[in-house]
């Protein structure tokens, strides 16, 4: 279990909860972040989100401050916290339905922190997603469903998912698949303009390899992935094209990749100039590029 180490950090925290002044602990926070930087201080915003996670009232009111913050670090300790707000459980006797609204309410506010357009931010909400994945295991899959309709929100599904120690705890591939195959719909049957937005470039620019790390741990990915070589829209082709270049390094055999390669290339526009090209031959380049 994470801790927080500073004895310092830990005393501005409890003030902050106590009267909800938070410059001390809000300064603690960046000294101890590891940014600016390409690895925020994950084990501290776990550590920090986890005591939060357990107050009531001057919990709330943090998580709010947090939230709203526009601090890389502070929305890390935020979205930390509300994934571990979703994990609480009521006690004995306890008011279930209260206690399963501040979870639904935690959820919420994880999702709407994947919003974030920032990668550093983007990393730390992969890792709050993936330690609820960790701890319930398939049910939190299935409540991944709701974030398969935005680009963003699903990139960091599929990012959660993508991990070979999480998936090895997960017996059945049934609702990741469907996850990756709602988050590759949404890419597919999305409107035009939605290509020059951040959120469709990253969601595609990691499924690829997000689907390699599915396909080794579930054979039944391939199958998927060879329905979707009938894809007509050419950015989901060169996803899958992508894919199958992933999974030839290290999934399947060069024969496999062939098939699935030929598949695709069937399965795409006539050539406007086949009627010209002679079977056995091959077109001259005018020039070397």
């Amino acid at each position: 279990m994470d801790v927080i180490r500073s004895e310092k950090l830990s005393a501005t925290l409890e003030r902050a909860l106590a009267t909800g002044e938070t410059a001390e602990f809000f300064d603690q926070l960046r000294r101890g972040s590891n940014l600016p930087g390409p690895r925020p201080n994950l084990d501290l915003a776990r550590a920090v989100g986890a005591v939060i996670a357990r107050r009531e009232a001057g919990g709330d009111r943090l998580i709010a401050d947090l939230t709203h913050d526009d601090d890389e670090f502070r929305r890390i300790v935020a979205a930390m916290t509300l994934a571990a707000r979703s994990l609480a459980t009521p006690a004995q006797g306890s008011d279930k339905r209260r206690a399963a609204a501040r979870v639904a309410e935690a959820l919420a506010g994880l999702q709407e922190l994947a919003e974030d357009p920032r990668h550093v931010v983007r990393a730390g909400i992969v890792e709050a997603v993936r330690m609820r994945l960790t701890t319930l295991g398939e049910p939190a899959v299935a409540d991944l469903a709701a974030w398969t309709d935005g680009y963003l929100q699903a990139h960091i599904a599929l990012e959660a998912l993508a991990d070979k120690a999480l998936l090895n705890t997960l017996p059945s591939g049934t609702e990741v698949l469907a996850r990756l195959d709602e988050a590759f719909v949404l890419a597919d049957e999305s409107s035009r303009s939605a290509e020059r937005t951040q959120g469709m470039r990253v969601l595609r620019d990691g499924m690829a390899a997000q689907i390699a790390v599915f396909a080794a741990r579930y054979p039944e990915t391939l199958a998927w992935l060879e329905q979707k070589t009938a894809s007509k829209r050419p950015e989901s082709r060169t996803v899958v094209a992508e894919a199958i270049s992933a999974l030839r390094r290290s999934v399947i055999s060069d024969t496999e990749a062939q098939r699935l390669g030929a598949l695709l290339e069937a399965s795409g526009k006539p050539r406007r100039d086949a009627d010209r090209v002679v079977a056995g031959t091959r077109k001259r380049a005018k020039g070397r590029t």
